[in-house]
């Protein structure tokens, strides 16, 4: 352990005195620890001098010479001296104050103040009162200093010192009074506001004096607009008694959008700032409705339009998608003869319901602040158009379970008159459209979908739109008859082609008829999922318990707040999200590009071109057969029966005499049989768990006795094709006496080609069972985490029983399979059956689809028991390498659409980082073409409507040079010159743009200094220095 300061041990030597300076000369013997830890001690003598003001007192005993001053010191015989290793010594490092209670119970002391008793600023009376807020709030100030230096702080927060301790006071009692209406300045004829007037603040809730303006110089009448000049937002219009700060309602809308924060919490956090222990009641008046409102409203620049609020049109005040075409905003000139490339401007929608955002039927008359004028519809022509369906069936057609279909006659939910939301958003982005959510009333109907959707596509003149719809294939029957019952300003365009897809996930749940409308294989999508818009339930969800309690209107009002807040922070995330977009397609385009050019070239030039002539005629004609999907087989193991029956007849009609009774074939086939029961008892056997009953142990024997007579009944059939295995099976009757041992078939060659077409028969067909079963599972896992989890033990249960027996069944037909392959390796070592009989592992057991515990969807790799042919047909398949390949026809056409869909996200991606660009000087463009449409009105309000229009304009334009700063370089290291490129110098450093100068103040660290802290320059800065805009400010 070493001393933290030395010890010593002093001799005082007499003391001389010259002047006023007294010097005594001390024998100083320090002990410490040197630089290898090891203690050691110095002598030597030391010339003090000190002021005789500071010498010891009269009356303190002085110590006589030669004495010595008795100071604690550690037991020298512990100590190991090294007096020629001893270092000189160094002062002592003072301890590093480390925060603790000590410093938190000093504020509610005097602290600084302890020994003053004036006031600070006057220094003429007592000072009792500091202030929580202020910087120096800890100095004491008089009354009147203190009402002074408030009379612009009127929200502060004020103790008094009232002898033992701080106790609260407000400003109010204190005498300070607001002037409103002059800025703060005096008013000719002041009129005295309520007694009871409260302002909500982030600090608490605070009671304050205020006068309003009467004299009418400024023209300012109605009281609330002197509270809206001084930033303060009131509970009500007429009267007033309660007002809201900008920053309070500010910082509830950021804490709601970014946590979900409740009104509920938020309001008794204010409160509890100044009345922790709710001794004052308050009424809060809820208009956040209002303010969150009027905010929209004045981000989408409808406080510029003269027409005023009235005139917003449906939907205006959402926060559009800049990455999706907009004829006239962000698309080129001559956009509509781009031929090939027209797919670049495509418009994705997906379309989903969510069942937890339910909504109680309060039975009040709430109405909506913004009826459809941003992401919901507008409710009145919506029910307008439901009710005219109250009994329209709904037909189910398609193979799948989700919860569209299943959900779609389920009955109202009582007590709720809203059973989920129906959202439309544009699946490449993650942006939920404009008048694109809608209630549902009674699950996800077609009459709902179909307006909401149709809604989402009001106006849209564009060649083509894809919409994904995790029930698509089911939804898109009839549709352009469906839509011929809407209104003309709904329908779309004739000229528009409609196409519809299954979103990647949803997809692995339908059958085999609804993989046409699978999104890998529709040309000019690039790597779109549809999957997307499940992600934006993610931060709704949170929602739920709350907003079902609402009414009607604030319901939507506040969904439409989230999904304004939500589009906005996606768009400000695309400089990001699109550069590693960009990055990832680039290289996983080259990736398969070289993956299908080895791949072509293993088959000759004629059949790739037969394949490409397939894939062709699918996309010009879906009825056609789809390249994509295994055709299934008719060939079993029952139709090689019937195939070797048949010859078998044809030889006994040539004269050819069997020599049993039993064919050679049912010979071979029971043996295949009593294979098969074997398996199924040894399976029985490894199922029993721990001792056997009686009853366990009695059945089994009763079940082997029986088989064993089966087998012996057999063996007549065995000896009279095979006569030379009589040997062989009396020394096998005589070691093996359990029925569950193998069997011999020797494996002839009379009946070598008859047992191989019969054994890859058998393989097929029990690989065929284990991929059936595996849906199932699939299938019972799925159902089971939808409905069955959290429910209780029981349920659970005969989900795991039912599970256990499916899972018993696929390792019974594994085992088929292995003994089915192992018997192939002996019969045909090196036939072509190897390329789609592949050892089957355990691992190879799984799917279809990925599993939890996978890898994602875009790296997964399915089994290949699920990318052979499901039966393989024909005799003679061991000798035509044209049936091989055929049978990787299916493989071939996944590979090239592949790498299809990874050239179009290049595409793609790269005409999206235009349209970003582009979006955002349109959007600039137009903000300044708004900020002279107003003239009418006071002049201090034209000005800032100019002032908010050129702060929005300029911005638009650092988030469009944001933009381009963050995409050049990735886009110009692949080749790509983008002809917007010279549109952008590089970018000024914001203080330049407002003319200031940006110095670097950033002082050097000591490195000797322990008491500096270690600063993380990848957590300090990050990659890169990211703009802070806020538009919404």
């Amino acid at each position: 352990m070493r001393s933290s300061a030395p010890a010593f041990r002093a001799a005082r030597a007499p003391s001389t005195c010259t002047g006023s300076v007294v010097t005594r000369t001390s024998r100083i013997t320090t002990i410490k620890t040197n630089a290898r830890g090891r203690w050691g001690y110095l002598t030597g003598s030391r010339h003090l001098q000190s002021d005789p003001l500071f010498s010891p007192s009269v009356g303190e005993e002085e110590l006589p010479d030669g004495a010595v001053l008795d100071l604690p010191l550690p037991d020298l015989e512990q100590l190991n001296y090294d007096t020629e290793t001893s270092v000189p010594p160094q002062p002592p490092k003072p301890k590093r104050d480390r925060p603790n209670t000590t410093s938190l119970l000093r504020h509610d002391g005097l602290s600084d103040t302890l020994d003053q008793e004036l006031c600070i600023s006057c220094k003429k009376v007592d000072g009792v009162y500091k202030c929580k807020d202020c910087f120096s709030g800890s100095l004491l100030r008089c009354r009147g200093c203190l009402v002074n230096a408030h009379r612009d702080h009127p929200l502060h927060r004020i103790e008094i010192w009232n002898g033992r301790f701080f106790a609260m006071v407000t400003l109010q009692s204190l005498g300070l009074c607001v002037q409103l209406g002059h800025g703060s300045a005096p008013c000719p004829l002041p009129s005295a506001g309520p007694k009871t007037f409260c302002v909500f603040d982030t600090t608490g809730v605070h009671h304050i004096s205020v006068n309003f303006c009467d004299c009418q110089m400024n023209g300012i009448i109605h009281q609330r607009t002197q509270l809206l000049r001084a930033r303060w937002f009131p509970a009500t219009f007429n009267r007033p008694k309660t007002a809201f700060t900008f920053d309070c309602l500010d910082t509830f809308h950021e804490l709601t959008l970014q946590g979900k924060t409740p009104l509920y919490d938020f309001y008794h956090t204010v409160l509890h700032k100044t009345d922790n222990l709710e001794l004052n009641k308050t009424v809060f008046h809820r208009m956040f409705r209002v303010w969150r409102n009027l905010l929209m409203l004045k981000c989408a620049g409808r406080g510029q339009d003269p027409a005023g609020v009235g005139a917003t049109a449906q939907g205006e005040l959402a926060v559009e998608c800049p990455a999706c075409p907009h004829p006239d905003r962000n698309l080129p000139e001559g956009w509509q003869l781009a031929g090939p490339l027209l797919f670049l401007y495509t418009l994705f929608l997906a379309a989903d319901a969510n069942f937890k955002l339910k909504g109680k039927d309060r039975g009040i008359n709430d109405p909506e602040l913004a009826p459809g004028w941003a992401s919901f519809i507008e409710e009145g022509r919506y029910q307008e158009h439901i009710r005219q369906y109250v009994d329209q069936p709904e037909i189910n057609t398609c193979q799948s379970e989700h919860d569209a279909l299943v959900q779609a006659v389920v009955r109202c939910t009582p007590g709720y008159s809203v059973t989920g939301v129906g959202l439309c958003v544009c699946p490449r982005h993650c942006l939920i459209r404009k008048n694109g959510a809608g209630d549902l009333q009674k699950g996800e109907r077609y009459c709902n979908m179909d307006y909401i959707i149709l809604s989402s596509l009001a106006g849209v003149k564009l060649p083509r739109v894809v919409i994904t719809y995790d029930i698509g294939c089911q939804w898109c029957k009839n549709f352009r008859h469906r839509m011929e019952e809407f209104a003309d300003d709904l329908k779309l365009d004739p000229a528009t082609l409609v196409e519809v897809g299954i979103p990647s996930w949803h997809i692995n749940g339908h059958g085999d008829n609804c993989k046409t409308f699978c999104l890998g294989y529709m040309d000019g999508v690039g790597r779109t999922c549809g999957e997307e818009v499940e992600t934006t339930w993610a931060q709704t969800n949170a929602l739920g318990t709350s907003i079902r309690e609402m009414g009607p209107g604030a319901r939507h009002e506040t969904l439409n707040d989230q999904w304004c807040g939500w589009n906005f922070q996606k768009v400000v995330g695309f400089r990001l999200l699109f550069l590693n977009r960009l990055k990832e397609a680039y290289a996983m385009r080259d990736k398969h590009r070289l993956i299908f050019q080895q791949f072509s070239s293993t088959f000759p030039p004629q059949m790739v071109q037969k394949w490409e002539v397939m894939v062709s005629e699918w996309k010009n004609d879906r009825l056609k057969p789809n390249p994509y999907v295994e055709l299934a087989s008719s060939t079993t193991l029952q139709d090689v029966r019937l195939d070797l029956a048949k010859e078998e007849a044809a030889e006994a009609a040539q004269g050819h005499i069997f020599p049993h009774k039993v064919t050679l074939t049912t010979c071979l086939t029971m043996a295949l049989d009593l294979e098969e029961q074997q398996r199924h008892l040894q399976l029985e056997v490894l199922q029993m768990k721990g001792a056997q009953t009686s009853k366990q142990l009695a059945n089994l024997k009763e079940k082997c006795l029986s088989l064993r007579n089966r087998i012996q009944q057999w063996r007549q059939a065995q000896l009279a094709y095979i006569p030379c295995v009589a040997p062989l099976v009396a020394q096998f009757l005589s070691a093996t006496p359990d029925a569950t041992e193998s069997l011999p078939l020797p494996e002839l060659a009379s009946v070598l080609e008859k047992e191989r077409r019969l054994r890859i028969a058998q393989a097929d067909d029990a690989l065929a069972e284990i991929r059936r079963h595996r849906s199932i599972i699939s299938g019972l896992w799925q159902f089971k985490k939808l409905n069955v989890d959290g429910t209780g033990n029981r349920a659970c249960t005969r989900m795991q029983t039912l599970y256990n027996r499916f899972n018993f069944c696929t390792q019974r037909y594994a085992g088929c399979y292995r003994a089915a392959r192992h018997a192939l390796l002996v019969l045909d070592p090196n036939g072509s059956w190897q390329s789609h009989l592949k050892d089957l592992k355990d691992n190879d057991i799984r799917g279809p689809g990925k599993d939890d515990n996978g890898s994602g969807n875009s790296r997964f790799e399915p089994s290949w028991i699920w990318l052979v042919p499901q039966v393989h047909s024909g005799p003679d398949m061991a000798d035509s390498e044209q049936v091989l390949d055929d049978s990787l026809q299916v493989e071939w056409a996944k590979v090239q659409a592949q790498k299809q869909r990874w050239e179009e996200e290049v595409l793609l991606i790269q005409e999206e980082m235009r349209r970003v660009v582009m979006f955002h000087e349109w959007k600039a463009r137009w903000w300044r073409s708004q900020a002279g449409h107003r003239s009418d009105g006071d002049h201090s309000v034209i000005h800032g409507i100019t002032a908010y229009a050129e702060k929005q304009a300029y911005l638009c334009e650092r988030l469009a040079q944001s933009c381009v700063t963050s995409w050049l370089p990735a886009l110009k290291g692949n080749g790509a010159a983008p002809d917007w490129e010279a549109c952008y110098p590089p970018m000024p450093a914001a203080a330049d743009m407002c003319g200031e100068t940006s110095t670097d103040d950033s002082s050097e660290v000591d490195d000797d200094d322990e008491g500096a802290e270690e600063i993380d320059e990848e957590d300090e800065f990050g990659e890169g220095d990211e703009l802070d805009i806020d538009l919404f400010d």
